[in-house]
């Protein structure tokens, strides 16, 4: 994976692509939550607090335009780039495996399915190209960002939202409630996979520190 690495650095050096790349996802944050989820902010009519959990894909674009920016600027934050990676790679293969599902059952290749199944293969990439920036493991920040999807997903998906078909303030959905048990699978799956094997290589690194300082001892 060294072309990979050698691709994103040269984005993250070369200051018109860094901005640019940015820019382009701040603008994809803007357009996503009030086009996407404008309307449903109103109808539905969630709480205050929620709010940071309901807007995934749009947050996730603004997310990594943090992180491209403060990679771009020298100044890595583990954090950030971990939260990006997750947010990036569950909301980008979740709207893909979302637009694949509504194919299969309707054959309607529209324009706006075809531009966000292309724009979220975009989010999944820039997730797994991010992740290359995380430092030494950290259980601290593994944790945060595993406790917000679970979090996230609780929101979306558990029944506390009335008049939402006995779950929560799930993404607004082409094709009602049909498509939301595996969506809600996906979203499930993905927060403990990603995060779990994020988790993992936390638990493999101490290991291997456990034992380096028995050795010296």
């Amino acid at each position: 994976m060294r072309w990979a690495r050698k691709i994103s650095d040269w984005i993250i050096r070369e200051p018109l692509l860094a901005y640019g790349l940015a820019v382009a996802n701040f603008i994809g944050f803007v357009i996503g939550t009030v086009f996407w989820y404008g309307d449903f902010f109103l109808t539905a009519g969630p709480p205050l607090w929620s709010f940071p959990f309901i807007p995934d894909c749009p947050l996730a674009a603004g997310v990594f335009s943090l992180a491209l920016i403060q990679q771009h600027r020298g100044r890595s934050n583990n954090l950030l780039n971990q939260f990006a990676g997750v947010f990036n790679i569950k909301y980008g293969t979740w709207t893909m495996t979302f637009w694949l599902l509504y194919w299969t059952r309707t054959g309607d290749y529209n324009f706006v399915s075809l531009l966000m199944f292309a724009t979220h293969l975009g989010l999944t990439i820039q997730g797994l190209l991010i992740l290359q920036y995380l430092h030494a493991p950290n259980l601290r920040d593994t944790l945060i960002v595993f406790a917000w999807f679970v979090l996230s997903d609780i929101v979306d998906y558990a029944p506390i939202a009335p008049g939402r078909g006995g779950y929560g303030w799930y993404p607004p959905l082409p094709l009602g409630t049909q498509l939301v048990p595996p969506m809600l699978a996906h979203a499930v799956m993905m927060s403990w996979l990603l995060n779990g094997i994020l988790l993992l290589r936390v638990m493999i690194q101490r290991m291997r520190l456990g034992k380096l300082q028995r050795a010296q001892g």
